[in-house]
């Protein structure tokens, strides 16, 4: 499976109307798309960030005309600009079906093309694992771009508080694991669950 992640970086006054826009016309148009798997959509509300992660069978699907026209139309009602980046789905658990208003974190990790199998392993068997020590976790997801190395570590949690305790928990990682790893962790991103939807079919 493959993922269309889409950041609007718009207007704080703006990001409401931006978040309408996708729930109210482009979820629909989104999701009739052959070969859609789902879409999930996030909000920082404070930052004027919106995050819409559209699911594939095949890449190319995520580019249809009808696609990039609602991608768009979301920027524009926010007020803002648009970057979207391309990964394929290398792993993902939903141990519970997240609430509208969950707290996510999209951690940014960066891999030696190079060593790419090593790099996943230390995400999955290091950062994920010490990430879910604690409770609350909803569900995770591992997106990589293998040409470029970009890999986003997705997981979503029951509230704040059991996201911040992962994040305590992954800043104890020794420095030099992520080194031996051929990985770096420039930055970790904090959303709201806006709306989640998956196919199993």
């Amino acid at each position: 499976m493959y993922a269309r992640v889409n950041t609007i970086f718009g207007l704080r006054a703006k990001v409401g109307s931006g978040v309408a826009r996708i729930e109210e016309s482009d979820r629909s148009a989104v999701e009739a798309v052959d070969g859609n798997r789902g879409l999930t959509t996030l909000v920082d509300r404070e930052g004027g960030v919106i995050v819409a992660v559209s699911y594939w069978d095949d890449p190319q699907r995520s580019s249809e005309v009808v696609l990039t026209r609602a991608r768009e139309s979301a920027a524009v009602a926010a007020g803002g600009e648009l970057v979207a980046e391309s990964f394929e789905v290398v792993g993902a658990e939903r141990p519970a079906v997240p609430d509208p208003g969950a707290a996510v974190r999209m951690t940014r990790v960066q891999l030696e093309p190079a060593r790419i199998d090593a790099g996943l392993a230390f995400v999955r068997d290091e950062l994920l694992h010490r990430m879910v020590a604690g409770s609350g976790l909803c569900s995770s997801e591992m997106l990589v771009d293998r040409e470029s190395g970009s890999l986003l570590l997705v997981t979503t949690w029951t509230d704040e508080d059991a996201a911040d305790r992962a994040d305590a928990l992954l800043e104890e990682l020794p420095a030099d694991a992520a080194v031996r790893a051929g990985t770096t962790v420039p930055r970790s991103e904090s959303y709201v669950l806006v709306r989640q939807s998956a196919r199993s079919d």
